[in-house]
């Protein structure tokens, strides 16, 4: 396999005015009767009968991606020096296309939801060493349109696809956390044992892809998540 007021407000001087001109202008009517001019008391309940309302808090604005141009900078120093240590990193002899910052480019036509995302990557990384049969990590970064991130997703869920890039025995178990969807596949190799797992996330339009082939990591995923939203 290759590899997201306003306050309405009650005046006290105008309403001391108000009630002091009843007061002072006429306390009977035409006919000898009491005028019915609201009292004090009853200005201050008319008045604390209506409740303000209450302003609402302003949503928190979502954590915007910042995507790194360099693999070095996938995670923080001491996560790569813990994880990638010194595996040498987009190995020519191992790398045969472009590796590191990459420009995106249109999706040929006819394209595929996986076929979209990998000519949208904009940072395609690889720590292996060449002496090692399977062993290694990978991590590409791409940007899509809404659109296409929910098209891949339907794509990684459908347990019906089955194409060169993807057979029809890989399923993937998506689940929603780390602030997106997180799909991932795993199973072993047949001719040497060893674990082999693909990990998704997409997220406010991010693809994250993470391959590691006998290549355990710890919490690999939340610190390159941790780097781009910060």
């Amino acid at each position: 396999m290759r590899h997201a007021y306003a306050t309405r407000a009650t005046t006290t001087t105008g309403v001391l005015v108000a009630l002091t001109l009843a007061l002072t202008g006429c306390g009977t009517g035409a006919d000898g009767s009491p005028d019915e001019t609201p009292t004090a008391t009853d200005v201050a309940s008319t008045a604390s009968a209506t409740p303000a309302p209450t302003p609402s808090a302003t949503p928190a604005e979502p954590a915007v991606a910042s995507i790194p141009t360099d693999c070095t900078d996938i995670v923080d120093p001491a996560t790569y020096a813990a994880t990638m240590g010194e595996t040498p990193l987009n190995d020519p002899d191992f790398f045969t296309g472009p590796t590191g910052q990459l420009q995106p480019s249109p999706a040929p036509a006819g394209a595929d939801p996986y076929e979209t995302v990998v000519a949208a990557t904009q940072l395609t990384c690889g720590w292996r060493d060449p002496r090692a049969d399977v062993t290694g990590l990978f991590v590409d970064v791409a940007t899509v349109d809404d659109a296409a991130a929910a098209s891949y997703l339907d794509w990684l869920a459908d347990p019906t696809v089955d194409t060169e890039r993807r057979g029809a025995d890989v399923v993937y178990d998506c689940s929603e956390r780390l602030g997106g969807t997180v799909c991932q596949y795993t199973t072993k190799d047949q001719q040497y044992d060893t674990d082999f797992a693909e990990t998704v996330l997409v997220r406010d339009g991010v693809v994250v892809t993470v391959r590691q082939s006998n290549y355990p990591t710890d919490d690999l995923l939340g610190a390159i998540v941790d780097r781009i939203w910060g």
